[in-house]
């Protein structure tokens, strides 16, 4: 190690001139130098793995910065008094604080506090029933005052919990058992528990280090920390230190090369003493001449080298190899350890696993297990990493529940070990990988050699049994995620095992934004044989993932090389799965060789994929290229949203669109930054395909000359468009007579969005002129958001009395207001009235024209779908509206009443119209102040046979509400069918130019 990484501290004091810990304290001696000594005492009996101690001595520049960070936000961040030092097992967390308390003791820092006291996990989960001045007065020199008159004073105090996660303790207490007396003696986890939850001198700071798996377990204890990361070795770091510990060149360079095609391997070498144990695995095996890339390839290749070196490093006549059930005592106390994130094997742990101390011995002599030098009957494993493999183990050593007489423990499941993930459940994450890396036959086979017993594999099938139920399960979605469970698949180097655990998933959703993802999803992706729709972001640039040592330049065509083909591997998926219909890159930065590698997946004879979603995309150096349209002929269906297509890629995708082997049929340019001139462009290839029949070119600003381009193409005999979305393009009332002539001749479009427009009155009279046209076919019309008026609802009045073809008829967020309502009205009671849908969110009406609705909702025999959402009808509106739902000769299914003002008041209308309406099945009611005794009351109506509703849409925060959410359960229990929501997506119709 350079003396750049280490900072050696001060002269070390011989041991042999220190006070021991048991010395009686002269008058004279005072805390700080009592703690001084204690400490330099204690480091001087700690070690790893038998190496120096050095490590525990010294401390890196970057830490010391951090130790001196940390204790001066405390007295910045006034409005947190407890700050969270947390990191991985063996960082040096005990090292940085007993530094801290030795800082203290010299007066460098933390001098606005009297007393700093230091509470150790491993001894404080020892003690039984004490108070609290007892717990804290271990060090307590004769000399001081009365420590009740330090504690008095508790904003001058602070507490240093070190090793949170070797407190054994379960802290359930609730919150009226804990205790503020610091006289009174309680069990220690009750005093414990009552400091870290500020009940116990809720004015002084706290200073608690934990491995961060064990987060979960000491968030809910805490009121408002601030958390400081203490990160380990850089990359860099950890390169050079690599280069340090295997002193050769050569072996260094294949040593990082080949731990970092591993990332999950590479992560974990930012600890000094793991990146100690990977190199020595990785050095015995080069003076082996074995393959080192072989034991890199998954980290329960190499753990399981490290584990069967160390009992076989002796001679076989001069160790003891435990028997199956001794190694299974163990593995069990190693994995419930695990479940409850409690590191220490403490007395009782050993009990309760019986193992004995000389149980213990054959682990202790060869370093699997450690004896704690400060604490008596404290053992732990080597490292955090040794006891998730040993917990793994315990997997595949659990005996058949049939062969046994008591029942299987909650850790021993391993459905919920399965289901579990990296986000809610990060202290399983590595046992989870290293128990499927165990199931790989070579593994299983290291371990029967070394150990002289047989392994069973039924676990397989039980694994396979729990994925099923998992992937299946519709009521209870399992947050198990494929991006959690691929690792631990590649763990497992089985593909016969792979494909058929990923028999189940038939959708897929990953991000790549590292090699190793890279690596593990090109790898498991080719057995996914069920494969039908794969969402991949990837967000991996080449240029990123060769971050590489500068000496490791000799890597770098061969890391190339790799990436290519592992990239190549995970689209290959495009043809070796003939399952596949739709493939979503959003977001993903595809380069050119990337684009390349799609163009021949897409191209390849056995690619059945018929949707391709580019939203969003990222085209590295203009490298748009199309050609895949004309030679993929299964595809129908490209997504180019938010794409910013460039002139290349423009006339790369015209090429395509003109050619007869081209078959899409669906094509969306969603701001993609096309203009008139673009519009043009796409006119002509429009002229010339023979296939596509949607086309959405919405928030684009295509002017009116772009429009103008668009409607020559409309009213061309040859255009086969049948929806056109043009939302958003920057069109006014200047396009509408030209577009008017074209939907006079076109023959076959039959949906027309032209939403969020500058269109006013004078436009919708032009397009209300087009639509009484006996040769119009528009189908849908969407003027959300056109800027007319009432004026323009006459016109449109006198188009719906004439037109026959119109079904679908959007005019939301327009101030049509209830006098424009009232003409549209007379139309849609016209018994020739064809339409079917009406969408009137936002139109700025009121109870008053809801007589004129419900006069429409009574007479109008085709009107199925109505959505009010955003009108200010209020209760007196609802009832008028109510009234008429409840008529026999009412047809509507469908009824959108989100944000309308109602109130509680409105509960004897909604009952009513949900006991006695038999047509209804859909209804909106979000964002209406409904309150409890109303949610109850429908509730009660919908289970009724009655009641016809299958579809209800409530505010997130009262579905969410404790009391209503028992309700509501009981409600899908009593029908699973009803869906209730806090959502609401609109008519299929209604949103056609959004989701086809």
């Amino acid at each position: 190690m350079t003396p750049e990484d280490v900072e050696m501290m001060g002269d070390q004091v011989p041991e042999e001139e220190m006070l021991s810990e048991d010395k009686v304290f002269d008058d004279g001696a005072d805390y700080r130098t009592i703690i001084k000594e204690k400490f330099y005492i204690t480091w001087d009996k700690s070690s790893y793995f038998g190496q120096s101690a050095i490590l525990n001595h010294g401390i890196t520049h970057k830490d010391q910065k951090l130790l001196t960070r940390m204790f001066e936000d405390i007295k910045i961040y006034t409005f947190t008094q407890t700050v969270i030092l947390q990191g991985a097992a063996g960082i040096g967390k005990t090292t940085l604080l007993r530094k801290a308390m030795l800082e203290w003791a010299d007066g460098n820092i933390c001098q606005q506090y009297s007393y700093v006291f230091y509470l150790n996990g491993k001894e404080v989960s020892q003690s039984k029933e004490k108070s609290f001045v007892e717990l804290i007065s271990n060090n307590w020199p004769s000399s001081e005052g009365p420590i009740e008159e330090i504690l008095s004073e508790p904003r001058n105090l602070l507490f240093m919990i070190d090793s949170f996660d070797e407190l054994d303790f379960s802290f359930e207490e609730p919150e009226f058992a804990l205790c503020s007396d610091w006289n009174q003696k309680h069990p220690v986890s009750f005093l414990i528990s009552s400091l870290l939850r500020k009940v116990m001198l809720p004015e002084s700071f706290l200073v608690v280090t934990t491995r961060s798996t064990a987060w979960k377990r000491l968030m809910p204890l805490l009121h408002n920390p601030r958390c400081v990361n203490l990160p380990g070795l850089s990359k860099i770091s950890r390169m050079d230190y690599i280069h340090h510990l295997l002193k050769d060149k050569t072996w260094a360079m294949d040593a990082i090369c080949s731990i970092r095609k591993n990332e999950r391997l590479f992560n974990m070498c930012h600890v000094y003493h793991m990146c100690q144990v990977i190199c020595t695995c990785l050095k015995e095996q080069m003076e082996k001449g074995g393959n080192i890339a072989d034991i890199c390839q998954t980290t329960t290749a190499l753990f399981t080298y490290y584990i069967c070196s160390l009992f076989s490093q002796v001679d076989e006549s001069c160790i003891t190899l435990p028997n199956e059930t001794l190694l299974r005592s163990l593995c069990q106390a190693a994995a419930e350890g695990i479940w409850s994130m409690k590191y220490i094997l403490y007395k009782k742990n050993l009990r309760k696993n019986e193992l004995t101390r000389d149980d213990l011995s054959v682990f202790l002599n060869v370093n699997v297990l450690q004896e704690d030098k400060e604490y008596e009957n404290c053992y732990a494993f080597t490292h955090f990493h040794v006891q998730e493999f040993f917990a793994a183990l315990f997997y595949l050593l659990i005996q058949n529940p049939e062969k046994r007489d008591y029942p299987r423990k909650s850790f021993e499941d391993l459905y919920s070990l399965l289901e579990s993930n990296s986000f809610h459940n990060p202290h399983l994450e590595q046992m989870k990988c290293f128990m499927f890396g165990l199931l790989n036959k070579d593994r299983v086979r290291q371990l029967e050699e070394t150990f002289k017993f047989t392994i069973s594999m039924d676990i397989k099938v039980e694994l396979l049994m729990c994925l099923e139920t998992l992937e299946k399960d519709d009521i209870n979605p399992s947050p198990l995620t494929l991006p959690d469970l691929l690792p631990c698949l590649y763990e497992t180097q089985d593909r016969d095992f792979i494909t058929r655990a990923l028999n189940y998933f038939t959708r897929i959703d990953v991000r790549v934004e590292e090699e190793t993802q890279l690596l593990i999803y090109s790898f498991c992706l080719k057995y996914c044989y069920s494969l039908e729709t794969i969402k991949l972001t990837a967000v991996a640039e080449l240029r990123n993932l060769l971050d590489l040592n500068p000496t490791a330049e000799t890597c770098l065509k061969d890391t190339v090389a790799r990436i290519m083909k592992y990239w190549q591997d995970l689209f290959s998926v495009l043809h070796k799965n003939e399952c596949l219909r739709e493939m979503d890159l959003y977001e993903s930065r595809l380069d050119e060789s990337l684009m390349k590698i799609l163009n021949e997946e897409l191209s390849h004879t056995r690619c059945k994929l018929q949707k391709l979603l580019l939203g969003s995309v990222c085209f590295l150096n203009s490298c748009q290229d199309f050609r895949f349209l004309t030679n993929c002929h299964t595809l129908t269906h490209l997504d180019l949203k938010d794409a910013n297509l460039e002139d290349n890629g423009l006339r790369s995708l015209c090429e395509a669109l003109q050619s007869q082997k081209c078959k899409l049929r669906v094509l969306r340019l969603e701001s993609c930054a096309l203009n008139a001139i673009h519009c043009i462009k796409l006119s002509d290839a429009l002229n010339r395909s023979r296939s596509l029949v949607f086309l959405n070119l919405s928030t684009n600003n295509l002017t009116d000359n772009g429009g103008q381009s668009l409607c020559k193409i409309i009213e061309n005999p040859n255009c086969r468009l049948e929806r056109l979305s043009l939302a958003s393009c920057g069109l006014t009332e200047a396009v509408c007579e030209v577009l008017s002539l074209a939907l006079t001749k076109s023959k076959r479009l039959t949906h027309l969005c032209l939403a969020n427009n500058f269109l006013k009155d004078e436009g919708i009279k032009l397009l209300s002129d087009a639509l009484k046209h006996p040769q119009c076919t528009l189908q849908s019309l969407v003027l959300r958001g056109c800027d007319f008026s009432q004026v323009g609802s006459e016109f449109l009045f006198t188009a719906l009395k004439k037109n026959r073809s119109l079904i679908h008829l959007d005019l939301g967020s327009n101030r049509v207001q209830d006098s424009g309502i009232k003409f549209l009205c007379r139309a849609l009671q016209d018994p020739t009235c064809t339409l079917q849908e009406l969408e009137l969110m936002g139109c700025v009406l009121t109870s008053e024209g809801c007589l004129d609705l419900a006069s429409v909702i009574v007479n109008n025999p085709n009107l199925w779908s109505l959505d009010l959402a955003n009108n200010n009808l209020m209760d007196a509106g609802l009832h008028i509206l109510c009234e008429a739902l409840k008529n026999p000769k009412c047809r509507i299914q469908r009824l959108g009443l989100e944000n309308c003002g109602f109130s509680p008041v409105c509960c004897k209308d909604l009952l009513s119209l949900f006991y006695q309406n038999q047509s209804l099945v859909q209804i909106n009611l979000m964002k209406n102040a409904l309150s409890y005794d109303t949610i109850r009351e429908l509730c009660k109506v919908l289970k009724s046979s009655r009641c016809k509703i299958k579809f209800l849409a409530l505010n997130k925060k009262d579905i969410c509400n404790k009391k209503i959410k028992k309700l509501l359960n009981d409600l899908r229990m009593n029908d699973s069918k009803l869906v209730i929501e806090s959502y609401y997506c609109n008519t299929e119709s209604g949103s056609w130019w959004q989701y086809f």
